[in-house]
């Protein structure tokens, strides 16, 4: 069967920090293939290159992928991808309650709506999650009479090589508490983590992964790749995940406590999580902070240790995507939904909203024409100026002309006169000179003559 798996966040690489949406995309992906299904993933154009840069772009690209079923990981992605195939939407974590201390609540419930609607199978972290969530896929049309949803818990997500933690026969040289992870507004350690410093005064050290606590005495290490966060949970005594009371915290499982089971590290967390019932002897959920951090410290943290690794085993992703494997992907039938109007209303909003944003990117457009054309204009004026201004000068050129040539013409048409009556008086001069040459010739004659006879004489 050929499944698209669409998620956010770049592809997992151990040597960088990873999101926890693209461990949970990696883990399905991983458990798809190894059940011989082909896997095509879709990732944003922010994530990687060549990804979907839009909602359409991303339908569109689902469509030419021709996928026996769909699973998004990314419920933001699900309403573009409605139709397409059977669609599962994994609904790992509690988004509207975590909005409501973002500001986006709103825009949350949006996109929930969406997402169930559209949704023909839906996954969930834990059964707390899918008591959660009943309500809304009722209101979305689901079946409630049915088993609705399936539960496939996050799982231990190890890296290769394995971190190698310490053994009893060689205990940690500097012993110290870890908590790491991305720092949300709904998950305050600040707490925990002052009583943990002021505990060990310095005994024990305690390091914080990741976003700075500001907390006097942690020592913090700032954001590491996952190879070497697991590393660093292997060689804690314990993994700190003690938070102020939040809604969040009792439906959510979260990655970081499944990191301290891939590491085989005990777990010191609160006793309202759904993880807590599953630790048994693996970590301690009940007791004070204090006495959590001794016992952590002393044997009681040995044997803890050792009982990890089968808590671990339950959260395996041969165990855990089982549900997903199981599914046989359909359309679901759909009933009346209350949600139905909501969902094609939110729609229609988005679209407006991209509508109004186009208009007004138009509108933008049109004014910095219109810019443009007074400028063109001005140039036109000012052009126009210029050429007038030309022109009576061109004007002024020309009526000069005509003076000139009419000075011009008079003067020539008296030269010409001039000339006539010179070449009257050279013509009368010539026939003045023909003249005495003729008696100047006669003149000579004579005197030629008369000398013969005055030679002849003598």
């Amino acid at each position: 069967m050929h499944y698209l798996l669409v998620a956010h966040g770049p592809a997992v690489d151990p040597d960088q920090p990873v999101s926890g949406g693209a461990l949970r995309a990696q883990v399905h992906e991983h458990a798809l293939k190894r059940a011989g299904h082909t896997v095509t993933v879709l990732r944003r154009a922010q994530d990687e290159p060549g990804g979907f840069a839009s909602p359409a772009d991303l339908r569109r690209r689902a469509k030419a992928a021709r996928p026996d079923a769909i699973l998004c990981v990314a419920p933001e992605e699900a309403w573009s991808l409605r139709g397409i195939a059977p669609l599962c939407v994994d609904l790992y974590a509690p988004r509207m309650l975590e909005a409501a201390w973002q500001g986006t609540q709103s825009e949350a419930a949006g996109i929930a709506v969406r997402a169930v609607h559209a949704a023909d199978e839906v996954l969930f972290s834990n059964g707390r999650q899918r008591w959660f969530w009943l309500g809304i896929l009722g209101l979305a049309g689901w079946d409630l009479a049915a088993p609705c949803g399936r539960v496939v818990p996050l799982s231990c997500a190890p890296v290769t090589p394995l971190p190698t933690p310490p053994t009893a026969a060689t205990p940690s040289s500097a012993p110290f508490v870890i908590l790491g992870g991305q720092r949300w507004p709904w998950q305050d350690a600040s707490d925990a983590l002052r009583r943990a410093v002021a505990h060990f005064g310095g005994r024990v050290e305690c390091r914080v992964y990741g976003p700075a606590s500001g907390v006097p005495g942690v020592r913090e290490m700032g954001a590491v790749s996952r190879r070497e966060w697991l590393q660093a949970c292997s060689e804690a005594v314990a993994v700190l995940d003690r938070y102020a009371p939040h809604h969040e915290r009792e439906l959510a499982l979260s990655f970081r406590q499944l990191d301290a089971l891939t590491a085989g590290t005990p777990l010191i967390t609160d006793a309202n999580t759904p993880l807590a019932a599953e630790l048994g002897g693996a970590g301690w959920v009940e007791e004070a902070l204090e006495d959590a951090l001794d016992l952590a410290c002393g044997p009681a943290g040995k044997r803890a240790r050792a009982r990890v690794r089968a808590v671990a085993e339950r959260y395996d992703a041969k165990v855990t995507e089982a549900p997903l494997l199981a599914w046989n992907p359909s359309y679901r039938a759909r009933g009346e939904s209350v949600l139905g109007a909501r969902a094609a209303l939110e729609a229609a909003r988005a679209r407006s909203l991209a509508d109004q944003l186009r208009r007004e990117a138009a509108e933008a457009e049109v004014w910095a024409k219109r810019a443009e054309v007074e400028g063109l204009h001005a140039q036109t004026r000012a052009l126009c100026s210029a050429v007038e201004a030309s022109s009576a000068a061109l004007a002024d050129v020309a009526g000069f002309r005509r003076e000139a040539v009419t000075v011009l013409g008079a003067r020539l048409s008296g030269a010409d006169t001039t000339r006539e009556a010179l070449a009257r008086e050279v013509e009368t001069l010539r026939a003045d000179l023909t003249k005495k040459n003729a008696e100047l010739e006669a003149m000579t004659a004579d005197r030629d003559r008369l000398q013969r006879v005055f030679r002849w004489k003598r």
